[in-house]
């Protein structure tokens, strides 16, 4: 992203959301935490988001969730920028597919390119190295930082009107992508025999 550059914010999540790109969560957070918070001061509006995050983490059921900062980039050596466990990740991600299912529709994707409204032309690949190889794919998103590890959470459909949610956490960079390719693997066995 560039200094002072404009978005749609649609694209912006999408390039967010593709990419990985803590610039963009940033952007998000000040810019929309400010409008919502009625200020002009965009770290307030950032502290605001933060704080609306870390509420309606616990509206959807996520206990074991809290936020410290919007991209979950570690703080420093001994601190994350935010706690969860696999079990609210899949609740995000449900609660999300199920009530704004838009919002991730772009994840299904291996690239973007997307023109911000300077007509500035962005490029995004995917961070999901195993999104190919996933059937039915719903959504997916990557997270990795030096203290949580690689993750990787997957909604996919193996069959019409059954999706099934994959969240690996604290798995290595390369690894979580082998590790929800061994759970989709397994699931495809089961969905083959029946079960």
């Amino acid at each position: 992203l560039f200094a002072d550059e404009h978005w749609r914010l649609t694209d912006l999540l999408d390039f967010a959301l593709i990419t990985s790109s803590n610039d963009a969560a940033s952007a998000i957070a000040a810019t929309a935490g400010a409008i919502n918070a009625g200020v002009s001061d965009y770290d307030i509006g950032r502290d605001d988001f933060i704080k609306k995050m870390n509420k309606k983490a616990e509206q959807i059921g996520m206990g074991s969730t809290t936020f410290f900062n919007e991209s979950g980039l570690d703080i420093d050596t001994a601190r994350s920028g935010a706690y969860g466990s696999a079990r609210d990740m899949a609740k995000l991600f449900e609660y999300t597919l199920k009530n704004y299912p838009a919002l991730l529709s772009a994840t299904k994707g291996g690239s973007l390119s997307v023109n911000s409204l300077d007509n500035i032309r962005h490029e995004a690949r995917n961070t999901d190295l195993a999104l190919p190889h996933i059937p039915g794919l719903l959504a997916s998103k990557t997270g990795y930082t030096d203290l949580s590890g690689g993750n990787l959470i997957v909604a996919f459909d193996p069959t019409i009107g059954r999706p099934i949610i994959i969240s690996i956490l604290g798995s290595t960079y390369d690894g979580r992508f082998d590790d929800v390719m061994k759970l989709v693997n397994a699931t495809m066995e089961l969905v083959a025999q029946g079960k």
